[in-house]
C-alpha cells in the first residue's frame, strides 16, 4: 500500500503532528511523508491512500493545503485529514473546520474515512489581530474575552505528547484495521 502523508505548517505544530504520524505508521506501508511547501510540481505517483494535514484558517484547511490538492488533482481517492486547530478538539470551532475541511474534500469526490483533530499554539499575531479587529468593529466575532486570553495561554503547550501520540495511534489504527 502507498501512502501519501502531506502537510501544510505554518508555526510547525503541523509539521510535528504530520511526523509523529509517518513515525507510528512508517513500518506498516510504503509512506512518503510531503512538506507540501516543497512541491512544486505535479506529483508523478499515485497512492492508495492521502493523509493530508492542514493548519485551521477561517474554519478550514488553510488556503496553501487547499491550492495543493487542486493543483494535484486530489479527486475521487481514499482520504484521511487531520488538522492543527488554536482550540481545543471539543470546541465548537474544531468541529465547524474539520467539517469545511470534509466538506471541501468530499466536493472533490474524495471519500474521507478519517479524520482527526489536534490542538496547537496560537500564533500570538492573532491575538494582535483580533484586538484590531476588535477596535474597527464592535460586532467583530472573535472578541479579545479573559476566556480568549485563556485559550491563548492553555495552547502555548500543544501539540504535547499527548496529542503527538493520539495523533500517531488514530492512523496506525486506520491502517491495522481498516485497510488490511
Amino acid at each position: 500500500m502507498k501512502v501519501l502523508l502531506a502537510y501544510s505548517s505554518k508555526t510547525k505544530n503541523t509539521k510535528k503532528v504530520a511526523e509523529a504520524i509517518y513515525n507510528e505508521i512508517k513500518n506498516l506501508v510504503d509512506v512518503t511523508l510531503l512538506d507540501i511547501k516543497k512541491q512544486r510540481t505535479k506529483l508523478q505517483e499515485q497512492y492508495d491512500l492521502y493523509i493530508l494535514g492542514a493548519w485551521t484558517d477561517k474554519t478550514t484547511a488553510n488556503k496553501k493545503m487547499q491550492d495543493f490538492i487542486d493543483n494535484q488533482e486530489i479527486k475521487n481517492k481514499k482520504v484521511a485529514l487531520f488538522l492543527t486547530c488554536g482550540v481545543p478538539r471539543e470546541h465548537y470551532h474544531a468541529d465547524d473546520s474539520i467539517n469545511n475541511y470534509i466538506a471541501f474534500m468530499e466536493e472533490r469526490g474524495n471519500d474521507v474515512i478519517k479524520t482527526f483533530v489536534c490542538q496547537g499554539k496560537i500564533d500570538p499575531k492573532v491575538l494582535i489581530v483580533f484586538k484590531i479587529l476588535s477596535w474597527k468593529d464592535p460586532n467583530f466575532i472573535h472578541k479579545v474575552t479573559p476566556d480568549l486570553v485563556d485559550m491563548m495561554k492553555q495552547s502555548k503547550t500543544h501539540p504535547d505528547q499527548k496529542d503527538l501520540y493520539d495523533a500517531g495511534i488514530c492512523f496506525k489504527e486506520l491502517l491495522e484495521t481498516e485497510l488490511f
